[in-house]
C-alpha cells in the first residue's frame, strides 16, 4: 500500500509538471501590411517597380528634384516618381485634372492629363513617350487632405509610344500619404 501511495504521488508530480509545461498557443488575427507611405508603387508590364524614396534627390532635365513630388496647381495634381537604381533609371509621370473635393475616380486620354511611364529619364525618353503615344488612364484619389497637404490613391495606365511601338501596363499603381508642394 505504501508503494502505491508513493508511485500514485508520483504519477501525480510528473502529470502536474507536464501539464504546467504545455502552453495554450493563442490565435493571432492576420495583420495588414502597412501601406509605404512617401513613395509610389505599381507593377509594369507585370514586373514590380517602386520609386525611390522622397527625401532621395534626382537629376531630371538639368534639375535637381526630390525623387518623389506631387504638387498642386489650381485643380491640377502633378506627381512625379524617379526610379534611380543600376540599370534601372525610369520614371512616373502623372497629370490630373481634379473635382472640387479631390476624392474620386478620373479616367484620362488626352495629352494635358494622363500618366506617362519613361523607361529611360534622358531627354529623348522624355520627348518621345511625352509627344507620341496613346495611353489610356485611369486613377482613383482615396485621401486629399489639402489642408495637411496629403495625397492618397490608386492608378493604371496602358500606354504606348508611336516611336517606339513597345506597350506598357502599369497596374496595381499605389501612392500613400505623399506630401503635396
Amino acid at each position: 500500500m505504501k508503494n502505491l501511495i508513493k508511485y500514485s504521488s508520483l504519477a501525480l508530480l510528473i502529470f502536474t509538471l507536464f501539464m504546467s509545461s504545455c502552453k495554450k498557443t493563442e490565435d493571432t488575427p492576420p495583420t495588414t501590411p502597412t501601406a509605404k507611405t512617401g513613395i509610389v508603387t505599381c507593377k509594369i508590364n507585370g514586373t514590380a517597380w517602386e520609386s525611390d524614396v522622397r527625401t532621395q534627390n534626382t537629376f531630371f532635365i538639368d534639375t535637381i528634384v526630390p525623387s518623389v513630388r506631387a504638387t498642386l496647381e489650381g485643380d491640377t495634381l502633378s506627381l512625379l516618381a524617379f526610379r534611380t537604381r543600376t540599370g534601372d533609371s525610369s520614371a512616373l509621370l502623372m497629370n490630373v485634372l481634379l473635382s472640387p473635393s479631390g476624392i474620386g475616380t478620373y479616367t484620362m486620354s488626352s495629352s494635358d492629363y494622363n500618366i506617362y511611364y519613361l523607361p529611360s529619364t534622358n531627354l529623348q525618353a522624355l520627348f518621345t513617350t511625352l509627344f507620341t503615344y496613346t495611353a489610356s488612364s485611369s486613377m482613383t484619389i482615396t485621401k486629399f487632405d489639402k489642408a495637411n497637404g496629403k495625397i492618397s490613391g490608386t492608378f493604371n495606365t496602358t500606354m504606348t509610344p508611336s516611336a517606339t511601338g513597345a506597350t506598357y501596363t502599369v497596374t496595381e499603381g499605389k501612392f500613400t500619404d505623399l506630401i503635396i508642394e
